[in-house]
């Protein structure tokens, strides 16, 4: 009966599991990586790095053992993606952004298992070259998600989510005592800096003519549309996606008289008299008020690149006063662009 429980101790002293634990007192260090840069003008990407544990990051120690290996893990702390809003004044794109560990998503760190029981030490910044992930981002095209995270563009923040390594745990009953390692880990947090080029748009110098009508029409004639092709606006963007709620209005660089752009050409020979032009946009009377705006894009719409967009512009000969004779109308209007 001695011999036999002899032989249990035996068994048992040699049934130990391999397992490593952060030295000191801070059980889950924390470090943050440098700044990684997102160019949302890209729309979407990905981009991989490895994690960046420092020098001055606590180190870990490894129990040999008979059962199991020194295993460390790389996971996220959060599975699903998050979402920031970020500004640039009034600009602003909404950026949709995941953590991934990649693979191999474990490694070993021998001593373990083995037959000679011991510890080795290991500096923490050794886990890098083991261990990397994948970041992922992307813009998106409508604000359909609930933005909590506002961001300011090339300021560096925080991601949400985080990368954990870990080494694996000791099951409680065979644990060293003083050395459970059920709450150990290290701790990636991943910082970003985004930037974008905002959505603008422009309206270059263009002229439009009105069809000829004799002198007898100027009370009757209506609104047409341009003999020359209409203006346009076009907009610069990266990303094909308007980053503002753009709109435009007309300002009179003409005198203007109830609604009437005056004929610039009145002084003259061969110009009409007191026959200038009424606008229209989209099927609304101009009133070259500031506070009249007609919108080309809301923000997070579809915006193309270097593509015209047509002001739908109609107009008509009017008079604005009563020394009326037939010769040429010149006319000038100012389109301004808008963003909010």
């Amino acid at each position: 009966m001695r011999i036999l429980l002899t032989l249990i101790l035996f068994l048992a002293a040699f049934q130990v599991q391999a397992y490593c634990y952060i030295s000191g007192s801070i059980y889950q260090p924390q470090v943050i990586s440098d700044p990684i840069e997102i160019n949302l003008d890209t729309v979407s990407g990905n981009i991989t790095k490895t994690v960046n544990l420092k020098s001055d990051t606590p180190d870990f120690n490894c129990f040999m053992g008979n059962t199991n290996s020194n295993i460390f893990s790389l996971s996220t702390a959060r599975g699903s993606a998050q979402y920031y809003s970020i500004t640039n004044g009034i600009h602003r794109l909404v950026l949709k952004v995941s953590l991934e560990a990649q693979p191999p998503a474990y490694s070993c760190f021998y001593p373990g298992p083995k037959t000679i029981l011991g510890t080795a030490s290991y500096k923490a910044m050794q886990l890098n070259s083991h261990f990397s992930y994948k970041l992922t981002y992307a813009v998106q095209s409508i604000e359909t998600e609930i933005i909590a995270r506002s961001k300011v563009i090339n300021e560096p923040f925080l991601l949400d989510n985080y990368i954990i390594i870990k080494p694996t745990s000791c099951f409680n009953s065979i644990c060293y005592v003083g050395f459970n390692n059920a709450y150990h880990q290290y701790i990636n947090k991943i910082r970003v800096v985004a930037k974008f080029t905002p959505t603008t748009c422009r309206f270059g110098e263009q002229e439009i003519s009105a069809p000829d009508i004799s002198y007898h029409e100027i009370d009757s004639n209506g609104f047409t549309v341009p003999k020359s092709k209409q203006p346009e606006l076009k907009c610069s963007t990266e990303t094909n996606i308007a980053t503002s709620n753009i709109h435009y209005h007309f300002e009179p660089v003409s005198n203007i008289s109830n609604g009437t752009l005056e004929n610039d050409l009145a002084t003259q020979p061969g110009s009409a008299g007191e026959v200038g032009f009424k606008l229209k946009s989209n099927g609304q009377d101009i009133t070259f008020q500031p506070s009249q705006k007609f919108t080309l894009a809301s923000r997070g719409s579809a915006v193309s690149n270097a593509t015209g967009y047509p002001l739908n512009l109609q107009l008509r000969y009017a008079r604005y006063g009563n020394k009326v004779f037939a010769g040429k109308v010149q006319s000038k209007v100012k389109v301004v662009v808008d963003y909010d």
